[in-house]
C-alpha cells in the first residue's frame, strides 16, 4: 500500500486562514509535540497512573490546584457536570444556569451528562437579580462563557462567582477557546475564583484536536476523572489515549514557555503586509482586528467588499477559495459584506499562496 496522505486518500489540503475551527482539523501541532505523541504511542501504561502524573504536571504549569486531560472541551464539560451532579446522589439539584449571551451550541453537553440548563436574562441588561433569582434547591451550578460580544451591563465573571460563592454554587467556566492570553489558564480559577476552567486542546494550545483540559479544583477534577475511561461508567466512551496525553502534555509546557510577545509581532507583521498587498484591490477596503473571533488578542484582516465594484459578494468570494486547489479556508459572515484572514495557522509558504489567490480572484 502507498503511503498513506491526503493526496492518495484523494482528499483536498486546506489552508487555513479561518481559526481553529473543528470541521477543519483544529490547529497544527509543532513537531516537538508529534515527537511526544509517537513516544506516548510506543509503550504500555497503566492508564490511570498516567492520567494522574500529566494532570500533576499540568496543574503545576498551569499555576492550578489539579488538572485532567479529557477528550476534547465538550468532554470536559460533561465530565465537570457529571463530578458536580454525583457530589450528592440524593440531591433533587440538577439545574446549571447559563445566561442567554452564553447559550453556544456546546452548552448542550450539559444536557447529556444529565443536567438542566436554566436560561436567564433577555435582551439587553444582566442585572444581579436576574442571578440570584434563578438560584434555588436545584441550582447543582453556572455555565459561564467568556470572550463574546456582551450587551452593556452583562454580568461578569467576578461578579458571577460572588453571588455563587455566596450560594455556594460552584463555577463552570467554558473558556475552548480563550487562548491567548496564556494567564487566561490560571486567571479564571486561581485569580478569579471559579470552581473549574475547561480548555480545548487542539485550539490555541495546538495539542492533538481530541484533547481538552478541566483545571481547577481537585474535589470537581477528582469527581470527574471517575467517569471516563478507563473506568466502566456512563461516561467510558469518553476515552483519552496515552499518547494523546503524552503530546497536550507537550503542548503545554511548549505554550506557557512561549515567547508570546514574539508570535503577536509576528502575526501583526502579516496582518499589516496583508492590509497593503490588499488595499491596492479594487472594491476591497482592508483593515486590522485586534482580536479574534472569540475576542482574544488574536490580529486578523477584515475586508470590506463592494460587490458592485468587485463583481462578486464576500461569500462568492469565500466559496472560489474554499474551491482553490488546495482550498483556501476564510471566515465570513452572512451579509455578503466581508471576509476575515487570520494568519496564525499559516506558514510562510501557505501565507504567500493564500495573498497570492486572494489577489488573483479579486482581479479575475
Amino acid at each position: 500500500m502507498e503511503e498513506l496522505t491526503l493526496s492518495s486518500l484523494g482528499i483536498p489540503r486546506v489552508l487555513n486562514a479561518a481559526t481553529t475551527y473543528t470541521r477543519i482539523g483544529g490547529s497544527r501541532m509543532a513537531p516537538e509535540v508529534l515527537a511526544a505523541m509517537v513516544q506516548g504511542a510506543s509503550d504500555f501504561v497503566e492508564i490511570e497512573q498516567l492520567h494522574k502524573v500529566a494532570g500533576a504536571w499540568i496543574a503545576q504549569l498551569t499555576k492550578n490546584e489539579a488538572a485532567y486531560v479529557t477528550p476534547g472541551c465538550a468532554a470536559a464539560i460533561v465530565l465537570s457536570v457529571l463530578a458536580i451532579l454525583e457530589r450528592d446522589k440524593t440531591s433533587i439539584r440538577n439545574e446549571v444556569i447559563v445566561d442567554r449571551n452564553h447559550m453556544v451550541d456546546y452548552v448542550k453537553s450539559i444536557e447529556f451528562a444529565g443536567g438542566v440548563i436554566k436560561e436567564i436574562g433577555a435582551e439587553g441588561e444582566r442585572s444581579d437579580a436576574d442571578l440570584v433569582n434563578a438560584i434555588n434547591e436545584k441550582t447543582a451550578a453556572i455555565f459561564f462563557v467568556p470572550g463574546l460580544n456582551r450587551p452593556p451591563g452583562a454580568l461578569s465573571i467576578e461578579r458571577t462567582v460572588e453571588i455563587a460563592k455566596q450560594h455556594k454554587i460552584p463555577v463552570i467556566v467554558d473558556a475552548a477557546a480563550q487562548l491567548p492570553p496564556v494567564s487566561n489558564l490560571w486567571y479564571f480559577t486561581r485569580d478569579m475564583g471559579a470552581d473549574v476552567v475547561l480548555f480545548s486542546g487542539g485550539k490555541g494550545l495546538r495539542g492533538p484536536q481530541t484533547t481538552g483540559l478541566i483545571l481547577g479544583k481537585a474535589e470537581i477534577i477528582n469527581a470527574a476523572a471517575k467517569f471516563a475511561a478507563p473506568n466502566t461508567t456512563k461516561a467510558r466512551s469518553l476515552k483519552v489515549g496515552k499518547e494523546e496525553i503524552f503530546a497536550i502534555l507537550k503542548a503545554v509546557e511548549m505554550y506557557v514557555n512561549a515567547d508570546h510577545v514574539e508570535q503577536a509581532r509576528v502575526w501583526n507583521a502579516i496582518c499589516d503586509q496583508w492590509i497593503i498587498d490588499f488595499a491596492e484591490i479594487k472594491g476591497f477596503k482592508p483593515f486590522k482586528m485586534v482580536l479574534n473571533e472569540a475576542g482574544q488578542p488574536l490580529p486578523r484582516i477584515k475586508i470590506e467588499i463592494d460587490q458592485q465594484l468587485l463583481g462578486i459578494s464576500a461569500r462568492e468570494l469565500a466559496s472560489k477559495l474554499w474551491e482553490s486547489d488546495p482550498r483556501i479556508a476564510v471566515d465570513h459572515r452572512d451579509d455578503d459584506q466581508e471576509i476575515f484572514l487570520t494568519p496564525e495557522l499559516l506558514n510562510s509558504a501557505e501565507i504567500a499562496l493564500v495573498t497570492a489567490r486572494v489577489i488573483e480572484l479579486a482581479r479575475s
